[in-house]
């Protein structure tokens, strides 16, 4: 089966007009939190546009992440309708689609295929974080040649992203 009209096909969140459309729509303030970590809360976001930080704001703040347009967060509250486990905050203003449990279960009934596409492509996103986090906790062992070594890896994965964007920049004009 080509990977291409597979279920398994990631979706690109801002081109789907149907999942767009399903979706509400919200301006973000510089500093503004879109997601208190500890809150209750199911609904997933997109960024639009602008610049967000992912902390963990216990003890100490810890950024986890920086995301921009196209980027999802609030994935496992979500799947699992519970406690935020990290802090969303805005760096540049921008807008954010979201969508509740209740709106991706409409979204379902009429288009039931891009509904699984999207849940594929946010278990794919998971995975990646997962693989990263254990990348991350294999940092803190006392094995410095394991440190070096994923330190490596990762450079060269930066490396071939950069060289990729820039390739697609000069393709496309930008």
């Amino acid at each position: 089966m080509d990977r291409e009209n597979s279920f398994f096909a990631p979706v690109n969140f801002l081109e789907e007009k149907d999942f767009v459309d399903a979706c509400g729509l919200r301006s973000t303030e510089e500093q503004e939190v879109v997601i208190d970590q500890g809150s209750f809360s199911n609904d997933l976001f997109i960024i639009k546009s602008g610049r967000f930080v992912v902390s963990d704001s216990k003890g100490e703040e810890f950024v986890l992440a920086a995301l921009s347009e196209g980027d999802v967060f609030g994935e496992m509250a979500f799947f699992r309708s519970g406690i935020r486990s990290a802090t969303v905050t805005c760096v540049t203003p921008g807008e954010i689609l979201f969508i509740s449990r209740d709106s991706f279960k409409e979204l379902h009934a009429k288009h039931p295929d891009l509904s699984i596409r999207i849940v594929c492509t946010l278990a794919g996103m998971l995975s990646d974080r997962l693989k990263h986090a254990d990348a991350t906790l294999s940092l803190l062992s006392d094995d410095s040649e394991l440190r070096q070594r994923y330190e490596i890896r990762r450079l060269i994965r930066e490396l071939k992203m950069s060289v990729h964007k820039h390739r697609s920049n000069e393709a496309t004009g930008e």
